[in-house]
């Protein structure tokens, strides 16, 4: 019987023989993209000089302020054992605050109420001015079906009364096995089939044009694909990672929107 494309990714992705623990050297590689490209990204974060990544590309810029979401990849290097993904893009919401932007973004009891169905649960856990540490419980659906209990260390920086940057790193990724159930249980970080190991997000937000730009760097490190199975699984992890930065900057824009005012 012929295997199809979905059930090859199935089966490469949470079969128990296929589960891919997180090695050091993965890991260390992963630190060392992040340690390259940080500082690229914290060099924009500065209240005079190229700010938006949008600026620079005009008919991506046309295509945000018509009200699409773009997205474009950004090349990574591969690591052993591991696959980065490195996504790029924007959206434009007319008519939004950057303060009101800013005080939903940091509520952060509430985007499990905001992000939903993406966000199952979400608290603060820790706040230190500008700096958040953060629990979310991610789930993710496509061909199988993954939750994730993870946080995120938040630092957000006012740059100006229009400009402002935040990023996020991951602290703990960890895999959920029977989530809801009476049997569930957590896996320590790094264990499991390897859906997840880490997720970074850098985010570029500017008030002018009536409303506000948000654009965000998500950089994501995950198992390699299984050998011979190349050619059938890197569209669609590709097709994933994409969907994924869409799905974000949709969230993103609903959620200041549907956010009661005042909060």
């Amino acid at each position: 019987m012929r295997c199809s494309f979905f059930s090859l990714a199935s089966i490469a992705l949470i079969a128990p023989s296929a589960w891919a623990d997180l090695a050091p050297k993965t890991k260390a590689a992963f630190d060392r993209y992040i340690a390259t490209v940080e500082p690229e990204l914290d060099q924009r974060a500065s209240a005079s000089g190229p700010f938006l990544w949008l600026d620079q590309k005009p008919k991506l810029r046309a295509a945000a302020a018509a009200g699409e979401v773009v997205v474009e990849r950004v090349p990574a290097p591969g690591v052993p054992s591991g696959l980065i993904q490195h996504w790029r893009g924007g959206v434009f919401m007319p008519g939004i605050k950057l303060e009101r932007l800013l005080e939903t973004d940091q509520d952060y009891n509430r985007h499990k109420i905001l992000y939903r169905p993406e966000v199952i649960d979400s608290r603060l856990i820790n706040r230190q001015g500008d700096r958040f540490h953060i629990f979310l419980r991610l789930y993710k659906k496509k061909v199988l079906t993954v939750v994730l209990d993870t946080e995120h260390d938040v630092e957000y920086r006012t740059l100006s009364p229009q400009r402002a940057y935040s990023r996020s790193i991951s602290r703990s990724v960890r895999e959920v096995k029977n989530a809801g159930e009476p049997g569930e249980q957590v896996l320590p970080a790094g264990v499991g089939t390897g859906f997840l190991w880490a997720m970074n997000s850098y985010w570029r937000l500017e008030e002018r044009d009536g409303g506000v730009w948000a654009e965000c760097d998500a950089i994501t490190l995950a198992r390699d694909i299984p050998l011979g199975l190349g050619a059938v699984l890197k569209p669609m992890i590709d097709g994933l990672a994409h969907e994924a930065v869409v799905k974000t900057l949709e969230a993103k824009r609903r959620s200041v929107v549907s956010a009661p005012v005042g909060r």
